[in-house]
């Protein structure tokens, strides 16, 4: 008996997936073609985040309700780009239809490095991701507060600053770069913003890469950054129940948000918070000189 598939236009290619039917956030949840066609949807305010971009994903063959498992370098079609990496070839999301073969796979989250070809190994992102030691309301306006701090921190090193939702529990915050420095120098930078921003309120934010000694603290986490580093793709699905997104956010609308998963695989949206960030970037090693 052949196996069900559902054809999924994107852009000049048609893309088949299989077994499109499966649900991948539990019973009644959104389903491979779900993933698939949300991919297609969000592709053009996703791709200029992802490509060029060295991807890693997380696969849920059976569903997130069972274990998934991580895949740095995959076996891809043919039309499907790779680049050669310090760590071996890696795929690149280049186009729609890529995003879309990796949803045929149940890679329900992409994670991307934060530099890009042919400037491997020179970031244009930086992330500091705020991860709060528990969950619910209370925890995401600790987020939302230690956003702000941190936004205020890169201002100061004359930096900019983007949020999203991580889409699972916390926010992270970008902030473009010129693709001056090299991976190690720019991880130096992230730990000295985590540390200005931690050190502001030390009973509530820590840079305390132990959970154990972190307490209640909200983790203000410099890690996404440095050599073969990997983050969350903005728009990427996160392997919650209810699909929820890496979503870009405006300042202002970060206010209105009440949680981290807010946001979710049923978007809708024209245009991206992030569209022009590269026109922002800024200089790492005058932000490092900044920093004394």
């Amino acid at each position: 008996m052949a196996t069900e598939t559902a054809k999924v236009r994107a852009g000049r290619r048609v893309v088949e997936v299989r077994r499109p039917g499966k649900p991948l956030f539990g019973e009644g949840g959104a389903t491979k073609e779900d993933l698939a066609r949300y991919h297609a949807r969000i592709a053009p305010l996703m791709l200029p985040h992802v490509r060029d971009r060295p991807v890693a994903l997380a696969r849920f063959p059976d569903g997130i309700d069972a274990q998934g498992f991580f895949v740095k370098h995959p076996s891809v079609p043919d039309w499907v780009a790779t680049v050669e990496t310090s760590g071996g070839r890696m795929m690149l999301c280049q186009d729609a239809a890529a995003l879309v073969w990796c949803a045929d796979q149940a890679a329900v989250t992409l994670h991307a490095w934060q530099s890009r070809e042919p400037r491997l190994g020179l970031p244009d992102r930086m992330v500091i991701d705020l991860d709060p030691a528990g969950d619910g309301p209370e925890a995401f306006a600790a987020c939302r507060a230690a956003a702000r701090d941190v936004r205020e921190v890169l201002d100061d090193l004359g930096l900019a600053a983007y949020v999203m939702t991580s889409g699972s529990r916390g926010l992270h915050v970008r902030s473009p770069l010129r693709p001056e420095a090299d991976d190690q120098e720019v991880r130096v930078l992230a730990e000295a913003v985590a540390d200005r921003v931690a050190a502001r309120r030390p009973e509530e934010l820590t840079t305390e890469v132990r959970k154990a000694a972190r307490g209640d603290r909200l983790f203000v986490d410099y890690l996404r950054n440095g050599r073969e580093q990997l983050a969350v793709v903005p728009y990427s699905v996160r392997a919650r129940p209810g699909a929820p997104i890496a979503a870009p956010l405006t300042w202002e609308d970060l206010e209105k948000v009440e949680t981290a998963r807010d946001l979710t695989i049923d978007l809708e949206r024209e245009k991206c918070p992030f569209a022009g960030m590269g026109r922002h970037a800024r200089s790492p090693r005058r932000a490092l000189e900044r920093l004394g």
